[in-house]
């Protein structure tokens, strides 16, 4: 394998990759599984065909972004439930409004931050510091 020659996605794609083969051999460590749905899940199909939704699970922040775009990780549908690890960030979109949560323990889902998607850079920088620690 030539990392030189390999795209940022690619390598981006073998970390993510051995992360979850780490803590696939670490069963003592299971992490504790969150409920998160998106707020509009049981909305009308009006409300969910009118305006853009989507919800991601954040890994990383690329701060050269000032858009949708600064935020690495996986997608999440908005019509299903997910479980996801503990105090995993998810980002969340319904028309304009963007939201930022960290999913805690027993449940517990906080609010990071809340912003406008045409003016996202204070929303990316609190989910980059959310994340850094």
């Amino acid at each position: 394998m030539d990392w030189a020659t390999m795209t940022t996605a690619e390598i981006q794609d073998l970390v993510e990759a051995g992360k979850k083969e780490l803590d696939s051999r670490n069963p003592e460590e299971v992490r504790e599984l969150i409920l998160y749905t998106h707020g509009c899940k049981r909305s009308a199909h009006y409300h969910l065909g009118k305006y853009k939704h989507w919800a991601k699970v954040v890994k990383q922040v690329d701060m050269t972004k000032a858009n949708g775009y600064a935020f690495i990780g996986e997608f999440l549908g908005v019509g299903q439930e997910h479980k996801l690890p503990g105090n995993s960030i998810v980002i969340e979109v319904c028309d304009h409004k963007i939201t930022a949560y960290q999913l805690m323990g027993e449940d517990k889902i906080i609010q990071l931050t809340t912003g406008d998607t045409r003016s996202m850079s204070a929303v990316i920088d609190r989910v980059n510091q959310a994340i850094e620690k």
